[in-house]
């Protein structure tokens, strides 16, 4: 389902008085397949400890429903505790349950040991030194929200977050496509649209076969997610969404 060169955007002093994001905040997706309503998604955030300091717990879990889900059967879950300061991954869980795969991973990630890099331990290949403040999969979006609040983005400028996904590292890359207003069941929204330069082969044809919309304003919220893979095009749509840390002024038209 769903990804630290550097993002250099905005000051200490900005990010302490502003956030993108908050504890509490959570967001409902449909998922379709063409025009069939075949699944659901839920990201949410959450305040909890890890190993007894405060910490961000980032939740995902997407899944299909009814017809698609007798030919699919995905129920997969992402989750990591991450730094409420820096926004860099403490702990993370990726468990998929995809048909009769099953695949079930944990990494713990040390940001502090080594000035000039990150070690990562995964519980299924061991301990490996990364980039400085590299991310996992799931905080790589948070990451991306968080470092964007207040900047205006460059028209096909390159973005890049390292990531360790899969047991590999693996450079995140987005580029800015311009702004769009976007019509979901929500009601018209104004975004930001990015188009993540993605891994082809198994899944997806092309590298530019991933576009997401974020809304332009200070939540930067992921509005619609739109992949085009082999078995054609899925799109992921915000149903509802909660305790948002900003005003949602980028939806312009509610239903």
């Amino acid at each position: 389902m769903l990804l630290f060169v550097s993002f250099i955007f905005c000051s200490s002093a900005l990010r302490a008085q502003q956030v993108a994001f908050k504890a509490g905040e959570k967001l409902k997706y449909e998922i379709y397949y063409g025009f069939i309503s075949g699944g659901e998604a839920v990201l949410q955030v959450d305040s909890q400890t890890y190993k007894g300091k405060t910490a961000l717990h980032l939740y995902l879990n997407g899944k299909t429903v009814g017809i698609a889900n007798a030919l699919y059967n995905v129920d997969d879950i992402y989750e990591s505790f991450i730094d409420p300061e820096t926004g860099w991954p403490l702990f993370s869980i990726r468990n998929i349950h995809e048909n009769k795969y099953r695949h079930y991973s944990t990494q713990d990630w040390d940001h502090w040991s080594r000035k000039d890099s990150s070690i990562v331990v995964s519980s299924k290949t061991g301990k490996i030194v990364v980039s400085k403040g590299c991310q996992d999969i799931l905080s790589s979006f948070y990451y991306l929200r968080r470092n964007m609040l207040g900047q205006e983005p460059e028209l096909d400028k390159l973005y890049r977050i390292d990531t360790y996904f899969t047991d590999e590292k693996y450079p995140l890359i987005v580029r800015f496509k311009g702004r769009e207003t976007i019509k979901t069941d929500i009601g018209k929204v104004r975004c930001l649209k990015f188009m993540p330069v993605v891994l082809t082969g198994r899944v997806f044809k092309s590298k530019d076969d991933m576009t997401i919309w974020f809304s332009d304003d200070n939540n930067f919220i992921p509005v619609r997610v739109k992949f085009e893979i082999f078995v054609g095009a899925v799109y992921c749509d915000l149903e509802s969404y909660s305790n948002l840390a900003n005003p949602f002024i980028s939806l312009v038209k509610k239903k």
